[in-house]
């Protein structure tokens, strides 16, 4: 009990979470609860703002920027996380809840939230998602932010802000332009040191131009190759280290030229294999370990024999009837043997009869 409460008041109740969750899809709630305890969140000065194309086609990848500006004029932090939502209701708000697809979150996976480091000096930093809808119509998207403070008086303290609603519109394609087929899924990850193979699948499309660039923004054309109809593919080149590089294609055919958003792909070092040898080698021997416990408890325990027990009382009972038997007779009563008394039957029963308990009566 003395180290539950120990433990209990080393930890600081409602304070933010420093070390931040880790990117996924998760609702805007979240960022009044599990990154802090909700009923301890201040107001975020930070300003959030929404960027997309101005032309959004209805089965067609979009890109959708949040702008998060404000950065060092009032709190101290340096982690970030930015939730992409499409509505406030705080549950089941996640652009998926709208009818959207979440083809890219630009860190390598497909949540609406994400984990940012501010930039020191900079007083924005904005993060860019890859969407897809196949829904026609006005759509809204919020943009929300939860961060600590590191300094100050509100130290320790979560921030919490949304943003206003942004309409977007999504319009139908004209039927001859080209356009990437609903089957097309971009990748988003590759091991380091690995050479990649993009294939991408389109409609309508007579020629694929692909550019791509890496973290220090060269831009470089790559080779497109046709592998089917409408099917093409190009090669990026291994990464030395783990870190992400873009690419878009520009799609030409008989309609209006298509140039695609772009498409983030991240560099990860690939999990070691573990032996499994020494792990299958530790749980034989826990298995042989419990299984001796089990026997041991199981095995009868010697008892000691009881030297002063007798277990044959046969001469214990001869010494007592010898010893009945030879107790002497009872004392005559006055006048004699009782009436129709023999002096055998007085030998064994007189004591009895001068006790009150044979016969009933002393006369």
């Amino acid at each position: 009990m003395l180290a539950l409460v120990l433990l209990i008041a080393s930890t600081t109740i409602g304070a933010a979470e420093p070390g931040g969750n880790g990117d996924g899809l998760r609702d805007m709630q979240c960022g009044g609860a599990c990154h802090g305890d909700a009923s301890q969140n201040g107001s975020s000065s930070l300003s959030l703002s929404i960027q997309y194309a101005s032309q959004v086609w209805v089965g067609q990848p979009t890109e959708v920027t949040v702008v998060v500006s404000g950065l060092g004029e009032v709190h101290d932090h340096e982690l970030l996380g930015v939730f992409l939502l499409s509505s406030t209701n705080a549950n089941g708000d996640t652009p998926l809840s709208d009818g959207w697809e979440i083809l890219s979150d630009g860190h390598g996976g497909t949540g609406n939230y994400v984990e940012l480091t501010s930039i020191a000096g900079s007083d924005s930093i904005e993060h860019t998602w890859v969407l897809r809808t196949e829904d026609l119509g006005s759509k809204t998207m919020f943009a929300s932010i939860h961060h600590g403070d590191s300094a100050g008086p509100s130290q320790g303290q979560p921030f919490f802000g949304i943003s206003e609603g942004y309409e977007v519109e999504v319009s139908p394609l004209p039927e001859n332009a080209p356009r990437l087929s609903a089957a097309f899924d971009p990748v988003s990850t590759r091991e380091v040191g690995v050479a990649i193979q993009v294939s991408i699948q389109t409609e309508h499309t007579q020629t694929v131009n692909v550019e791509w660039r890496a973290e220090d923004g060269a831009l470089m054309g790559a080779t497109v190759n046709t592998t089917g109809e409408n099917e093409w593919a190009f090669t990026l080149p291994a990464s030395l280290k783990p870190s992400s590089v873009q690419w878009r294609a520009t799609l030409i055919g008989e309609g209006p030229e298509q140039t695609t958003p772009w498409f983030t792909m991240v560099a990860q070092t690939a999990p070691e294999q573990a032996d499994s040898g020494p792990i299958y080698l530790q749980g034989l021997a826990m298995a042989l370990l419990l299984f001796g416990a089990v026997i041991a408890l199981q095995k009868p325990q010697r008892r000691e024999e009881d030297t002063t027990k007798v277990y044959d009382n046969t001469t214990h009972i001869e010494s007592t009837q010898s010893t009945d038997q030879e107790e002497a007779p009872a004392p005559l009563p006055e006048g004699g043997l009782p009436p129709g008394w023999t002096d055998e039957q007085w030998a064994w029963y007189g004591h009895e009869y001068l006790a009150g308990t044979y016969g009933g009566d002393q006369q």
